[in-house]
């Protein structure tokens, strides 16, 4: 796939007027990203900038507080929600809350409840802090003269300034990664993965090339989508060597339990409270112990299986773009009752999410008819070629099923779902004649695959992985200012043709 558009479009800014000491533009093409920290704002976005490819304001995530940050007082391009750290919140305007949402968004609940954070504080306080993101933002779209937002899919703050891009009618994109292969971004303009742009026409025969060029090394398994592994029980030597960083972690949560009142929206309990953090210490060593002693799979075993793969959570590929699956023990009863007795379901335990489940959690999983655990290290791949279904929420094990022409539902909305051997759920009441027809699914044609294939990774460019740990090159900066420079033709071209109001 090329990364070249023809007629490019470099975005230039020209300040000529002046808001609160900081110069803001004219009306020239203002792109403002909400909630991306300051590594990714220098590594990502700076670069771009330097090259004209782009001008930006960037909001800061919540958690970052103006006068905590001195050495940022003298960038003009960055906003914060807070001042300062004892900033009041403000008074819940439910009124207000209410009329940001819309048909094709999350409720504020939903957002809120899809917080990894505000989702565990009084309700009361998380509908106050949802009414101060969006009285905020709403000052800062109009302050900055946002033509376009780059959001993320993340938090309580991410929902809100998505809802606030509708509301003021501007476009809101966020940027989503491919796994299969890596390397290459798209926008989505809604909180779905399905919700993806095509920022301009590529031609079919380089698509399906590159299609058949990436199925050929998935199926031989030279291409593997990145896992992340989470590490295994620390030994004691380990835990003596990690020793100094905790007695600095816990003397920092002392000096914070006094401001848990500000912190409490955008820190977790354990960041300010002494005890919270020793009992999540503790739950974590309990549960790494607990995936010892609970009877799993290494491996298939004789008897036909669907296969479910669990989802690390909180996590926004569950949380956001299939809030209504985000009760996995739910999800595993719902496919125990809709699976036929002929079948075991296997459940597979995900690698990173190993300290997050109790062994009463994991008896619980087990105690459902026909429900067998496998072994969060067991061979993915071995695991799905055996399968007679395969059923995802969201994730890659239903890509992976896809492109290898086994049967798949998948009950969030997804992408995958272009695929022949792929099925959106329903009503969940007809899950078990669903899964009775897809087990009987002859296995279609590779070429109707490669075709899916071709089609699905259509509205992604060249850019790089998503892992900011490590450096961007000097290309991979070049190809997020080409992705950039498409986004720019396309909402020109989509304000040129969008028919004039009527009276």
């Amino acid at each position: 796939m090329s990364g070249s558009l023809d007629g490019k479009v470099r975005l230039s800014i020209s300040a000529a007027i002046v808001s609160d000491g900081v110069a803001v533009p004219e009306r020239t093409f203002n792109v403002v990203t909400v909630g991306w920290d300051r590594r990714l704002v220098e590594r990502l976005y700076d670069p771009i900038a330097a090259r004209g490819a782009a001008g930006f304001f960037h909001v800061m995530p919540p958690r970052y507080v103006r006068h905590e940050w001195p050495d940022l007082a003298g960038r003009a391009d960055l906003r914060f929600f807070r001042d300062r750290l004892q900033q009041p919140i403000g008074d819940a305007d439910p009124q207000l809350l209410a009329s940001l949402e819309r048909p094709d968004l999350p409720t504020v609940h939903n957002m809120i409840m899809g917080d990894r954070i505000v989702s565990k504080i009084d309700p009361a306080d998380a509908m106050r802090y949802a009414t101060f993101l969006a009285r905020r933002l709403i000052d800062l779209y109009r302050e900055l003269r946002a033509d376009v937002i780059i959001g993320s899919f993340d938090a309580l703050h991410g929902g809100i300034a998505l809802a606030v891009a509708r509301h003021l009618n501007i476009p809101w994109f966020a940027l989503n990664f491919s796994v299969i292969p890596a390397g290459l971004v798209c926008f989505c303009d809604r909180m779905s993965p399905a919700a993806r742009v095509q920022l301009g026409a590529r031609p079919i025969d380089e698509l399906r090339a590159h299609a058949e060029t990436a199925l050929k090394e998935f199926e031989s398994r030279k291409l593997q989508a990145p896992a992340y592994i989470a590490p295994s029980r620390p030994s004691l030597s380990r835990r003596l060597s990690g020793l100094p960083a905790r007695l600095s972690s816990t003397l920092r949560t002392f000096r914070r339990a006094r401001q848990r009142e500000h912190l409490q929206f955008t820190e977790g309990r354990a960041r300010y409270s002494v005890t919270a953090a020793m009992a999540l210490l503790r739950g974590r060593d309990r549960a790494r112990q607990a995936i010892e002693e609970v009877p799993t799979l290494a491996a298939p075993a004789g008897s036909p299986y669907v296969l479910f793969g669990l989802h690390f959570q909180p996590e926004s590929s569950i949380d956001v773009w299939a809030p209504f699956f985000s009760n996995q023990m739910w999800v595993i009863e719902l496919l125990s009752r809709s699976i036929p007795a002929s079948h075991k379901l296997f459940v597979k335990i995900h690698k990173s999410d190993v300290a997050n489940h109790s062994r009463a959690q994991l008896e619980r999983m087990r105690s459902f008819p026909g429900v067998e655990l496998v072994r969060p290290f067991a061979d993915t791949r071995r695991l799905i070629e055996g399968a007679d279904l395969i059923i995802g929420i969201q994730g890659t094990m239903g890509l992976e099923a896809a492109l290898l022409g086994k049967p798949v539902i998948m009950l969030g909305e997804s992408p995958v779902a272009m695929f022949p051997s792929a099925t959106r759920v329903g009503e969940i009441t007809e899950l078990p004649q669903l899964i009775r027809r897809k087990l009987a699914e002859p296995a279609p044609e590779r070429g109707r695959i490669v075709d899916a294939y071709a089609a699905y990774l259509a509205p992604f460019m060249p850019a790089s992985h998503n892992d900011w740990n490590l450096e961007l090159s000097e290309q991979a900066i070049e190809r997020f200012a080409l992705c950039f420079d498409a986004l720019r033709q396309h909402l020109t071209v989509r304000s040129a043709t969008r028919l004039p109001a009527t009276s």
